[in-house]
């Protein structure tokens, strides 16, 4: 899909456009509603529905959960920015600290406050003067188990648009022969993860980052014995039974460096993928890194951003998903699906489309005493301290048949999936 142009005989056409957008009106043509761009460049401009996640004020976190990162997926796997979605994400990086850029951090955040809208949409919103600075962690444990991460000869170990990534790009120092045993059998995660860091319109290089500034982290890689993970592919495989005999959460010598790359973030991305495994590893495995970095996240210090599942653990629970095998929930988690809780009460689950998602939604949210916040791809859950809403392309949560949790007809069918008292 290509950017609309408008042509314009006269200047005074362009003033009035550039005032257009200013105020509030769409940026983009019709069939095009990715481009399409709500409210001005000032804050909050880009939001949609309120959503009410129960956080009490005052709060300082800043939070975004998407479906499919910053834009929508088009022909020959492409991403389609969205600008609602960018300037969604610019907001939260203004609300950082100053000192998130050293000494400087005021004056930059100032100058890109004063920027027009109107032109920045046509570069894609590409500003290294403001994110070059920035230092950023992409969390890619979720997509440790799938095939495509580790098979050279997966048709997406090297996907043709430059967007995805493998265990070549994200630095993994774990032996291949490790996972050898387990490629091209059908055990380990079908699909393929992004590369977030990727030069491309959409992505932390098309919008300015610096390349040395933004690293891959899998805490498991760098932390888990050869033996433990072993024994997760065997799971994976379903030999439970081989991978039950590893009963403890047995860890290397805690990294320094991976220490120091949680600590220093300004932007935490945890990437897409199996939700219950990145479960495992930022709840069971490895708390005590992931502690300090939530801390900063309700400080307002540091930025999470998820994706798909990262999104789904970001957010109240994890559970809303058939994608993944029992087993990993079971022998891992035991059954836990509480997330990072960084929504308060929301619950996300992503790639809403039609009304698939409905009745599982409002039913688990009423029995778990949560709201499920239903994002399509191309829309977020955002959350600016206690204020959370919906930004992207339509600015709404999935629609459902019944009113609230209120609604009787909901009250009634939820009651249905306890078991009555002895």
């Amino acid at each position: 899909r290509s950017r609309p142009v408008v042509v314009c005989a006269a200047s005074t056409m362009m003033h009035v456009l550039a005032r257009a957008i200013s105020a509030g009106l769409l940026l983009g043509a019709a069939g095009a509603p990715e481009k399409n761009l709500r409210g001005a460049a000032g804050e909050g401009g880009v939001s949609g529905a309120a959503i009410d996640c129960k956080i009490a004020a005052p709060d300082k976190r800043l939070v975004m959960l998407t479906s499919t990162g910053l834009g929508t997926w088009g022909p020959n796997d492409t991403l389609v920015p969205n600008y609602n979605l960018t300037a969604a994400f610019r907001d939260l990086v203004l609300r950082l600290p100053d000192e998130a850029w050293g000494t400087a951090g005021a004056g930059k955040k100032q100058l890109a406050r004063t920027k027009d809208i109107a032109s920045l949409a046509p570069k894609d919103f590409r500003e290294p003067d403001l994110y070059g600075e920035l230092e950023v962690v992409i969390i890619e444990d979720t997509c440790f188990l799938k095939e495509s991460f580790w098979n050279e000869g997966d048709a997406h170990f090297d996907v043709a648009s430059g967007v995805g990534l493998n265990y070549k790009l994200a630095n993994m120092t774990t032996d291949v022969s490790v996972v050898r045993p387990f490629l091209g059998k059908g055990y380990l995660d079908g699909g393929w993860c992004i590369n977030w860091a990727a030069d491309r319109p959409g992505f932390l290089g098309g919008l300015g980052f610096n390349p040395e500034k933004v690293r891959h982290l899998s805490l498991w890689d760098v932390l888990a014995t050869e033996d433990f993970k072993t024994s997760i592919f065997e799971l994976e495989a379903g030999n439970y039974k081989v991978a039950s005999q590893n009963k403890a959460y047995s860890r290397n010598v805690l990294s320094d460096a991976a220490t120091q790359l949680l600590t220093s973030a300004d932007i935490i991305i945890v990437n897409g993928g199996n939700p219950d495994f990145g479960s495992f590893i930022l709840k069971r495995f490895a708390p005590d890194l992931m502690a300090p970095v939530l801390r900063r996240v309700a400080e307002g210090s540091v930025i999470y951003v998820g994706q798909s599942a990262g999104s789904m653990l970001g957010s109240a629970d994890s559970g809303l998903t058939f994608e993944s095998g029992p087993l990993m929930l079971r022998m891992l988690m035991k059954g836990e699906t509480r997330g990072l809780g960084l929504t308060g009460k929301c619950a996300v689950r992503p790639h809403d489309k039609g009304d698939t998602w409905d009745l599982p939604s409002a039913v688990y949210g009423a029995l778990k005493g949560l709201s499920v916040v239903r994002v399509s791809n191309g829309n977020a859950l955002r959350c600016i301290g206690a204020e959370c809403s919906i930004v992207g392309i339509t600015g709404l949560p999935g629609a459902s048949v019944f009113s609230g949790p209120e609604d009787p007809h909901l009250q009634r069918l939820s009651r249905a999936f306890v078991p009555p008292p002895i």
